[in-house]
């Protein structure tokens, strides 16, 4: 029987992500997994989902919170926390559904986006696994969901490393799961009691803080110029994004359209133009968001708009998932420019935010964030429905080095979703995996019916930066910054 750990209160970071969801604002973030089929089929060919709940069962224990719901304080202001699930059956997360013919992309994409659209059960554990078959050429796919409470992007691609195999048929089989018993949960008294311990300890942690400075000054005087640094990037005028149709009241309905570029012609144009991949990829971003402000009359001429891109921290393999995650704030360049130009403005931009360190402030506001009522966070988030400092967010995660496998079929590709929420229409991910950078652009098809303009625009950049004449490089090429 597994040990009883004592129930883990959410961070405020993850009490906001679930204080900001609503009904059209869904906060799980998610993936659509494109798998050979046959191995997951049985004789007659369908999908062994008996087999597949099992497996996926017998890893859970390496997850402990995939068998965890949050439970909510019972007057508001102790922290959410998570507890174990007494009535978890893994049937009710790992389900089945078939496209019906002639199975296309398009077919899947729209069913992925509707099925994004709709929010997770916080009765039972925040996750969901749906194999969709019926995929054109004889191919599964595996379309997740999983809150964005539990884990960020880099957690997400640990969790995909833990349920998924390195190898085809794995040589070592996996040990047989211990006996798993849900622990009980914590009283109210006992969850209100360590909301109010922790908060009484912040002065202890401050005034920690302040004997590490007399102790030692010169690495205190470092870092708080650092976060100086930082601030004086962000707080300024230009701190408030540009005004434009991006941001808008957005609706319960989603889209998802798809930009593939393969990685060996990516690394190449890195090496040529001195730039990094997050580079390339904000540049077509910028490219982008150029055709689709152009195609609907809005002045791009010198133009910019600003993106949230989120910056994730070091997960240390323990796949206990969490938000572990910062961001910078980049203003890209959309107005008409020769590729390569924009590709340098770009990476300047980007490697300032880099060198003047402003991830850490977002570093810094989650710290801030930790001695809030939870009252006072539920009721913060309703400013970010009218935040006026981003108009997208574009996020890139590093894939996983090796092909994964599930079942002993071979995932093909991966497609990021990452979620809408405030007012912001579009949200852009990038995965790289098997020698591919798989774009996911998520959209609002209300506020944003012309995000297929987004998407072509940006594979035109690409193909421009990829294609560009040798004799015709920009001799504003940078010093190279490695990825």
């Amino acid at each position: 029987m597994t040990p009883r750990p004592a129930a883990e209160t959410l961070s405020p970071l993850d009490s906001f992500f679930l204080y900001l969801e609503s009904a059209r604002t869904p906060m799980h973030t998610g993936s659509v997994g494109i798998f050979e089929g046959a191995p997951m089929r049985d004789r007659r060919g369908r999908l062994r989902m008996r087999a597949i709940r099992s497996e996926v069962d017998s890893r859970l224990h390496l997850v402990p919170k995939l068998r965890q719901r949050v439970r909510f304080p019972l007057f508001g202001e102790a922290s959410p926390v998570w507890v174990d699930d007494p009535d978890f059956d893994v049937a009710n997360h790992v389900l089945e559904t078939f496209l019906p013919s002639p199975g296309t992309e398009a077919q899947l994409l729209e069913f992925s986006a509707n099925l994004m659209s709709l929010p997770l059960d916080r009765g039972r554990p925040l996750w969901e696994i749906w194999f969709v078959d019926g995929l054109a050429g004889d191919r599964v796919a595996l379309v997740e969901k999983l809150h964005h409470s539990m884990a960020d992007g880099l957690a997400g691609v640990e969790l995909a490393t833990v349920l998924l195999d390195l190898e085809r048929r794995p040589l070592h089989s996996h040990a047989p799961p211990p006996d798993w018993q849900p622990s009980p949960p914590p009283s109210r008294v006992t969850a209100v009691t360590r909301d109010v311990i922790r908060r009484a300890t912040l002065p202890m942690k401050v005034g920690a803080g302040a004997l590490e400075v007399l102790h030692h000054p010169v690495r205190a005087g470092r870092e708080a110029a650092r976060y100086g640094e930082a601030l004086s990037t962000v707080a300024s005028r230009r701190s408030i994004a540009p005004r434009c149709s991006l941001n808008t009241e957005i609706g319960k309905k989603r889209r998802l359209v798809v930009v593939r570029q393969p990685m060996d012609e990516l690394h190449h144009a890195q090496w040529r133009f001195g730039v990094t991949i997050n580079d390339l990829l904000l540049a077509a971003v910028a490219a982008g968001v150029h055709d689709l402000l152009a195609g609907r009359g809005e002045d791009v001429e010198g133009g910019s708009v600003q993106v949230l891109v989120p910056v994730g921290t070091e997960h240390h393999g323990d796949h206990k998932l969490g938000n572990q995650v910062s961001a910078m704030i980049v203003r890209l360049p959309i107005g008409d420019a020769d590729p390569i130009d924009r590709l340098h403005a770009v990476s300047r931009t980007e490697a300032r935010c880099k060198r003047h360190h402003q991830a850490l402030v977002g570093e810094l506001l989650l710290d801030l964030l930790e001695p809030w009522p939870q009252p006072a966070l539920a009721a913060a988030t309703r400013l970010v429905h009218r935040q006026p400092f981003v108009n997208l967010v574009v996020s890139n995660v590093p894939g996983p080095g090796l092909p994964l496998y599930a079942m002993g079929s071979l995932m093909l590709e991966a497609i990021p979703i990452v979620p809408l929420a405030g007012n912001l229409s579009v949200g852009i991910a990038a995965l790289s995996y098997e020698g591919q950078l798989t774009i996911g652009i998520f959209a609002d098809p209300d506020a944003c019916p012309d995000v297929s303009v987004l998407a072509e625009g940006m594979s035109r950049a690409f193909a421009e930066v990829v294609g560009y004449p040798t004799t015709l490089e920009s001799p504003a090429k940078k010093e190279s910054t490695a990825l």
